[in-house]
């Protein structure tokens, strides 16, 4: 994968407003958040501790919102990118 976030000149990263570059960084963000949710939730079921288990839950239940939240933001952005239309085109 073609990866947007390359150090310019100066050390810095680029800015990007197109909607493919855009759809590219939810991607990987949406990826990298799951990742790290899979992180967590191994975590939780290793863990004997009732009072950080119940804590560990609330982190994975706001964890799943940004996640879905993530996803929702992709799907409009790829819409933007591709052109979704349901005008003259069926399956």
């Amino acid at each position: 994968m073609c990866r947007v976030i390359t150090p310019d000149s100066v050390g810095g990263h680029s800015r990007v407003d197109d909607p493919l570059s855009i759809a590219e960084l939810l991607r990987e963000t949406l990826s990298e958040e799951l990742n790290a949710m899979t992180e967590l939730a191994a975590r939780h079921h290793m863990i004997d501790d009732e009072d950080v288990c119940h804590a560990l839950g609330h982190l994975i239940d706001a964890r799943r919102q940004a996640i879905s939240a993530i996803w929702d933001l992709l799907q409009k952005t790829e819409d933007k990118t591709f052109g979704k239309s349901d005008q003259g085109h069926k399956h």
